[in-house]
């Protein structure tokens, strides 16, 4: 017998049937009895295919959301970071995202085969007795999530170095580079930016708009005594309420 049909399911009612070859009406009545049962179970799986599947989109739709969610989320970050710098208004932090609504069909094709990927692996490790639970939560974070269908390497983050007679935009690697006062300088416009994102909340239209947080820091302007660096940096505190 072929090894296809080696499981229970298929082999006793072969064996049954071959037990009673040489009664044609007892061999039909078993073979009806077995379509019939074939029959039965057919609908049965499609059933579970039917829910599998919408279970599937279910998930996928709730990814999808919390993707996109992150994404507008991150498009606030740095949204109240505009001071005025010798008469002139900069954005001090500038985050710039690729348009979701341009790329909303490769990034669902992105998020299907990544959820097909996880599936596929999942049942594998089930199937070995393997910690399923671990790899899921291993692949299904939010920085990977978003990295796999948007991509982290897609959002431009942009500063303004504050030089003593100019003011030039920088990325995010330049940051890096900066030290002493421009480099405190930058990491307060980061971190600034965070406090102030973090202590929003559109849904309590009761919220103190002016609501701040304090921050201890010893001695935090040891490296940055400069009049052009000290100008911006106590703007952007009153701005933000830092």
């Amino acid at each position: 017998m072929q090894e296809a049909f080696q499981d229970a399911s298929y082999k006793t009612p072969l064996e049954n049937m071959l037990k009673i070859c040489d009664d044609a009406d007892k061999v039909l009545q078993q073979l009806n009895v077995t379509i019939a049962s074939y029959d039965s179970l057919m609908k049965q799986l499609e059933v579970d295919i039917s829910m599998v599947e919408s279970e599937k989109k279910n998930v996928t739709e709730l990814l999808q959301d919390y993707i996109q969610n992150i994404h507008k989320n991150l498009a606030r970050i740095g949204s109240n970071s505009t001071i005025k710098i010798r008469e002139k208004s900069l954005k001090k932090l500038k985050i710039t995202l690729p348009v979701w609504e341009d790329n909303e069909k490769l990034y669902n094709l992105r998020l299907s085969d990544f959820v097909d990927e996880i599936t596929e692996e999942g049942i594998r490790l089930f199937e070995n007795n393997e910690n399923a639970q671990e790899y899921i939560g291993r692949k299904v974070t939010s920085k990977n999530l978003y990295d796999t269908v948007v991509g982290i390497g897609n959002v431009q983050i942009q500063l303004y170095k504050i030089e003593e007679q100019r003011e030039r935009q920088i990325s995010w690697n330049q940051v890096a580079r900066n030290s002493g006062g421009e480099g405190f300088l930058s990491a307060f416009v980061i971190l600034s930016s965070l406090l102030d994102y973090m202590r929003k909340d559109d849904s309590d239209i009761f919220m103190d708009m002016h609501e701040g947080k304090v921050l201890l820091m010893d001695n935090p302007f040891a490296q940055t005594n400069a009049e052009h660096l000290l100008k911006p940096l106590m703007n952007l505190a009153e701005k933000t309420n830092t």
